[in-house]
């Protein structure tokens, strides 16, 4: 599992070297490259996964999210984009996304009222978020949705963004397929009961079981800390946001310690205080402060990205480096993170699990393990501020360096 950063930075350089070199070919032969694309392009339609109907009518989808989250309308549109490179939809023309958007119900009302062809039809009625739902509201809320699923019985598939979303409705007993992504770590919250195969008949989970790993690893090589500080919300969705069951096994292997600060996560405020989510963060990240060298910072779903600066002030002002496991936290103040930026390979993998799951293969012999090519970002003004000079090596890797405009 684990692996030196030398290592790692070699085989990414030399990755971000041929890229450049077979764009360079590119731009010497445009035409003969443009019929090639187009051919292989052709060629890649493989015909297991050929478009068809249900029985003379099109598969008819649901959809279900935690709340709105730009990584559950970036793995939705990226699907989407592959179902129709696919040929399962007809055309996906104007389809209303920008990169980072949050709103995915934007993207579900546009393809429900398109004519898709005769093979998906993505239910309008059938769009189900768990935003703005009270926290002693939760279970009323999804056992509904559940209702209406089982007793409509004209739903075929139902994709669920995030972890607890999936959470709760997979435990019920629905005999409709269910697809899991953008989760955290399906198999640690108990979506599904393994990494390469769900082990239950209706479920399917996209998983990348070393994603967290890698990046601690990566985070480890780089600093050497003696202990790492991490802050979380104590309950099972919490817990897997900040991916901790990963950073105590790579502490273990590593042999650093690991001090942990809770806060709840912001949908458990309400809204007339969401704000004191902020300054509880910034407390916790306070208390951590004196004790920890390093910081391993998780998701919170919800949390304003302009208040991510001054949540982490108190690490800044004492020169501690935050790595952040999601990509868009380096911008905000982290300084830096090694994750998922291009969506386009997990779209084509869901998109595929789909569409084997649809033509009659049970979710739980269906493969769940994709490991994305993570992305190396990295914040020079945080860099600055704690006094922190990255290595050439690690600067050459870096696919992104974000630094503030003067």
């Amino acid at each position: 599992m684990q692996r030196p950063i030398a290592h790692f930075f070699k085989l990414h350089c030399f990755r971000k070297f041929l890229v450049c070199f077979l764009m360079l070919g590119i731009c010497t032969s445009f035409s003969s490259v443009a019929f090639a694309q187009t051919a292989a392009g052709q060629a890649a339609v493989d015909p297991n996964y050929a478009p068809v109907d249900h029985a003379g009518k099109p598969w008819r989808i649901a959809y279900i999210e935690t709340r709105p989250f730009a990584n559950y309308t970036a793995t939705l549109v990226n699907m989407i984009n592959a179902l129709h490179q696919m040929g399962w939809i007809k055309s996906i023309d104007d389809l209303p996304y920008k990169k980072g958007q949050v709103d995915s119900k934007v993207i579900w009302d546009w393809l429900a009222k398109q004519e898709n062809g005769p093979y998906l039809k993505f239910v309008a009625d059938d769009f189900f978020t768990f935003d703005n739902v009270k926290k002693e509201k939760l279970d009323g809320h999804a056992n509904s949705i559940y209702e209406r699923l089982d007793r409509s019985k004209e739903v075929d598939l139902i994709l669920i963004m995030g972890t607890e979303a999936a959470e709760r409705m997979t435990a019920y007993p629905l005999s409709i397929p269910m697809m899991s992504m953008s989760t955290s770590n399906a198999m640690q919250a108990g979506i599904v009961q393994g990494a390469e195969f769900s082990g239950k008949d209706k479920v399917w989970a996209h998983m990348d079981p070393y994603r967290y790993k890698r990046q601690i690893d990566i985070f480890y090589d780089i600093f050497k800390f003696k202990t790492l500080g991490v802050v979380y919300d104590d309950d099972t969705a919490g817990r897997s946001y900040a991916a901790i069951y990963d950073v105590l096994e790579v502490a273990t292997e590593r042999q650093f310690k690991v001090v942990i600060e809770n806060v709840s996560q912001p949908q458990k405020y309400s809204p007339q205080n969401k704000k004191k989510f902020a300054t509880d963060l910034e407390s916790a990240f306070a208390r951590l402060a004196p004790k920890v060298d390093a910081v391993y910072l998780g998701l919170f779903i919800g949390n304003d990205p302009a208040d991510l600066a001054k949540e982490l002030s108190p690490l800044t002002q004492r020169k501690i480096p935050v790595f952040a496991q999601q990509s868009n936290d380096v911008a905000g103040g982290a300084l830096m993170s090694l994750a998922r930026q291009n969506f386009a390979g997990v779209g084509r993998f869901n998109a595929r699990a789909m569409v084997r799951i649809l033509k009659g293969e049970s979710p739980a012999k269906v493969r769940q393990i994709y490991e994305n090519s993570p992305n190396i970002i990295i914040n020079l003004d945080v860099a600055r501020e704690i006094a922190y000079r990255p290595r050439f090596d690690l600067l050459l890797g870096a696919d992104q360096l974000v630094k503030a405009p003067k």
